[in-house]
């Protein structure tokens, strides 16, 4: 028998989106019928349709107001699902009271965006997964360890992972990603889910050479940290959707190639301890990312295995159990060396 095909998102959840149409930006959500959803233009026509004393029809006008809402927002995204399930029964094409559409379909040019706001910041764990550990040799560490990135380094579906030649041994990991919803400091570990709003897959990709460059420390930033080194999407799913985060089967393709499988129980430090220990002195704001490690490679890390550095032309699939697929191509940086007058630019 062949591999169990990857998990796709849960047929049921509500997948939070970035999208544009055209040059127009858009907050929303992707049904179950790759439609996609602008959730402040359907909220509005849904509260002039179904008028509510004290409600506020411009609670979704973007990613953080909704993460605002908690639980509240989720239950009123479906809501607003069922009233355009049944104006679409009834024959009517959703629009706005203003006559501004709110439905869109792939096939129109929508293009989908990372679901992260821009300037968040993003924290990711290292030396997180006990199979990492082990196949690194490497002690357990008595607390989290984390690194940072910067929004540069993010791409969305549909945008690729761009390869550098600055660096020589491109390598790629699967995480899942928790969202914080909720601002806080010295946050408990029993608060923690409180500030969470939901997860996401990152596809988190680092160059070898340069985060070990032999003598010396790990150089994060330049192992890490280059531009569109970092895919994340293709959605959100609100954490009263996905329910706990424990176990998530995990897989990570390269190609046909399976180079990464097991489950979110690998995970050394739970978003808990996180949580609570990114707290002490940083305030997590909304719409934070946490980036909670890479799981063992299959079979075995194989540091330095050439069949491991990504080309040109390789597409990457990372896929979490009731979150979905996140399938990202990788291609080769453009040149920007100057070109002399007379000659061809290079291929």
């Amino acid at each position: 028998m062949g591999a169990p095909e990857p998990p796709e998102a849960n047929p049921e959840s509500v997948k939070l989106v970035h999208f544009l149409l055209g040059d127009q930006f858009h907050f929303g959500m992707l049904t179950d019928a790759n439609e996609y959803v602008d959730l402040d233009t359907a909220c509005r026509d849904y509260f002039g349709v179904n008028p509510v004393k004290g409600a506020d029809p411009s609670r979704f006008r973007d990613m953080r107001a909704f993460f605002a809402g908690g639980p509240e927002s989720v239950d009123l995204t479906k809501k607003i699902l069922d009233y355009i399930d049944r104006r679409r029964k009834a024959g009517w094409t959703p629009r706005a009271a203003t006559g501004a559409r709110y439905l869109f379909k792939a096939e129109e040019g929508v293009r989908l965006l990372a679901p992260v706001i821009n300037g968040v910041k993003i924290y990711c764990l290292a030396s997180n997964s006990r199979s990492h550990l082990a196949e690194q040799g490497k002690p357990i560490p008595k607390q989290p360890y984390a690194f940072t990135r910067f929004f540069n380094s993010l791409v969305g579906p549909n945008e690729p992972l761009v390869l550098h030649d600055a660096g020589t041994f491109p390598d790629i990991e699967v995480e899942l990603a928790a969202v914080i919803g909720k601002a806080g400091k010295h946050i408990t570990p029993a608060q923690a889910f409180d500030h969470i709003a939901g997860y996401t897959i990152a596809l988190d990709m680092g160059y070898r050479d340069l985060q070990y460059p032999g003598e010396g420390p790990a150089d994060w930033v330049m192992g890490k940290g280059f531009d569109a080194s970092m895919a994340v999407g293709p959605w959100i799913v609100p954490k009263e959707e996905l329910g706990s985060p424990y176990p998530l089967r995990m897989e990570l393709k390269v190609g046909a190639e399976v180079r990464q499988t097991g489950d979110t129980n690998d995970y050394l430090f739970r978003l808990p301890e996180v949580v609570a220990h990114l707290s002490r002195g940083i305030t997590l704001e909304p719409g934070d990312l946490i980036s909670l490690g890479t799981l063992g490679g299959t079979p075995g890390f194989e540091f330095g295995k050439e069949t491991r550095r990504l080309k040109p032309g390789d597409a990457v699939e990372g896929s979490i159990e009731r979150i979905g697929r996140l399938v990202i191509p990788v291609k080769a940086e453009a040149s920007l060396r100057p070109v002399a007058p007379g000659t061809a630019p290079p291929a």
